[in-house]
């Protein structure tokens, strides 16, 4: 799938990122009795009468919430949690090297985390 939010810019999902996205959409035509549409929050604070974003820490909450229904890898929401990205096959020719790093950085502290038996 692929999301292009402005003109020129292009966001690539893997089938995971795909299905958040799905249910995100669902969640807004149920609470909202419409698909949302070029100017409205696909992330949106449900408590809300009308479309309104999410606080970039509700926000948060909110993908990683949807990103555990999604049933992704605990490896990559704690990697996306440290660095704030969500890196794919699809989308990681596209990070710059230190990125890309850092993301495999926080992959890598993850298991060791667990090995070590930290709670994460």
């Amino acid at each position: 799938m692929v999301i292009e939010p402005e003109e020129g810019k292009r966001i690539y999902l893997s089938a995971e990122g795909q299905q958040v996205i799905e249910r995100q959409l669902e969640a807004f035509r149920k609470k909202f009795g419409r698909y949302p549409g070029p100017d409205d929050p696909v992330f949106f604070d449900p408590d809300e009468n009308k479309p309104v974003p999410l606080s970039d820490e509700e926000y948060e909450h909110a993908v990683i919430a949807a990103m555990s229904q999604a049933s992704l890898d605990p490896a990559l929401i704690y990697a996306f949690k440290r660095t704030d990205t969500m890196v794919t096959e699809s989308n990681k020719h596209l990070l710059t090297k230190k990125e890309l790093r850092q993301w495999n950085d926080a992959i890598n502290e993850y298991h060791r985390k667990v090995e070590a038996g930290q709670v994460i």
